[in-house]
């Protein structure tokens, strides 16, 4: 095809459309991509044209053709390969071909879309949750409460995001919480402060050593429960409750407990004990929940203190471990007293407490055997103070055909099985505590609901 045919069916085909952030002459503005991709260009030996331009290069450039437009006679000072050059290029880039003009308008839509995710991204980072969140590596999680304006405008994204609650769209960013409309952020907003006296009630929550549990059983110990928290790292557990400013006003009213909640005879034997050793039971809030399976390497860095002498430790940090010491004495020595349900217990049944942090390290997944640094560098903590996991596969991409069966025995151990155990043991007690408000919380997750519309494939 002749070039005078392509250039007039060109001519025919419409430049592409542009947001107001992209509102310029699209022969001499470029779409703007990283910076650092012209050096990588230049690297691979692209051709300069894939480079990206400087605002001084497309000026020079604007300046040099407005001169020759006005005075052909700069063209004179040319030789004749170098003028025809000029005017050939000139020529291509005021009609471009066809195909020249769908990959041009393939660019300006994907930098559309960047600068709308860059812009996105922006007023995400400035909610005051994520500006929390970034101000150490590790914050203590009773934050202050930020003064809010309730009249300052609420800035708004170019591209709608799905509340986390609700799921509805939403544009208009809330002030405090990133993934949340404003009503679920409002709500949610006024119930962070929320508080009841709790002063003579017992708690017990699973699962409390990080994150969601961590955050339950400091809510009850400040509303003045006593709290019994489950973790499998008992002295890890104890030294983040003790960085807390309030800690000596709590530690009297919390007891934490080494548990593997795998161990289905150690949740047997730690129920009965609480069974017999509590006043009164009004909460059960079985938060610990196994989603994402951390390998052997995971936790290697936690056993250093887990094995030490209950004596070693600081005496504040020791008041909270006491009662666990107590029990994992009688499960060793069982004809030394101790509960009388627990007179018969042997090491074996009660060895995901006694344990609780070794067990951590039973290889059965090849994952186990895929240790080092180059998974779980020493030293890098994220902003939980958990081991950085650098996998690039994890069970939460995994389809339901991909996930082993020890994990899937693991899921139900830890999610299902422990729950129905210790609400089973523990409801004489409750039963017999008086009074109408007490509460069984179930944390359940999505994990086998294929029911759910909105549920993918994905880590079943």
């Amino acid at each position: 095809m002749s070039r005078s045919t392509d250039s007039s069916r060109s001519r025919a085909i419409r430049w592409p459309q542009q947001s107001a952030a992209f509102r310029t002459d699209p022969l001499t503005t470029t779409p703007q991509p990283p910076s650092s991709s012209s050096a990588e260009s230049r690297d691979r030996g692209a051709p300069a044209s894939e480079a990206a331009l400087s605002d001084d290069d497309i000026e020079t450039c604007v300046r040099v053709l407005r001169a020759i437009e006005g005075d052909r006679s700069h063209l004179t000072r040319l030789n004749r390969e170098r003028r025809r050059e000029l005017l050939t290029l000139a020529g291509l880039v005021s009609k471009p071909e066809r195909h020249e003009l769908v990959r041009m308008a393939k660019a300006f839509r994907r930098a559309e879309r960047e600068a709308a995710k860059a812009h996105d991204r922006k007023l995400v980072d400035q909610t005051l949750l994520r500006i929390q969140r970034r101000s150490s590596v590790y914050a203590p999680l009773r934050l202050e409460r930020p003064a809010l304006d309730e009249h300052a405008d609420r800035p708004e994204l170019r591209r709608e995001l799905a509340c986390y609650v609700c799921k509805r769209p939403f544009t208009n960013v809330h002030r405090y919480y990133d993934s949340l409309c404003e009503p679920c952020g409002d709500f949610n907003y006024a119930k962070r402060e929320q508080t009841a006296d709790l002063a003579g009630h017992y708690a017990v929550v699973t699962g409390a050593r990080v994150k969601i549990g961590y955050q339950a059983a400091l809510k009850l110990l400040r509303a003045g429960a006593h709290v019994v928290v489950t973790t499998r790292f008992p002295v890890d557990a104890a030294s983040r409750y003790a960085m807390e400013p309030d800690f000596r006003e709590l530690r009297g009213r919390l007891q934490i407990f080494g548990l593997d909640l795998r161990h289905t005879p150690s949740v047997e034997l730690f129920a009965r004990f609480l069974a017999e050793r509590l006043p009164r039971l009004d909460c059960v809030l079985n938060n610990a929940c196994q989603t994402v399976r951390r390998p052997a390497g995971f936790f290697r860095h936690l056993l250093e203190a887990e094995a030490a002498p209950l004596a070693s430790l600081p005496a504040d940090r020791r008041s909270v471990l006491t009662e666990h010491a107590e029990l994992c004495r009688v499960l060793l020595v069982p004809q030394g007293g101790g509960a009388r349900a627990l007179a018969a217990a042997s090491t074996e049944k009660g060895e995901g407490l006694v344990h609780s942090a070794s067990v951590s390290q039973r290889r059965y997944l090849d994952d186990d055997y895929r240790a080092g640094d180059a998974l779980f560098p020493a030293h890098r903590y994220d902003e939980d103070l958990q081991q950085v996991d650098l996998r690039e596969i994890n069970s939460w991409r995994l389809r339901l055909h991909e996930v082993e069966t020890p994990e899937l025995l693991e899921v139900h151990l830890v999610n299902a099985i422990a729950p129905y155990i210790l609400n089973a043991r523990l409801k004489p007690l409750m039963v017999a505590t008086p009074g109408r408000h007490k509460h069984i919380v179930n944390v359940s997750a999505v994990e086998g609901q294929f029911y759910r519309t909105t549920k993918t494939d994905k880590h079943p």
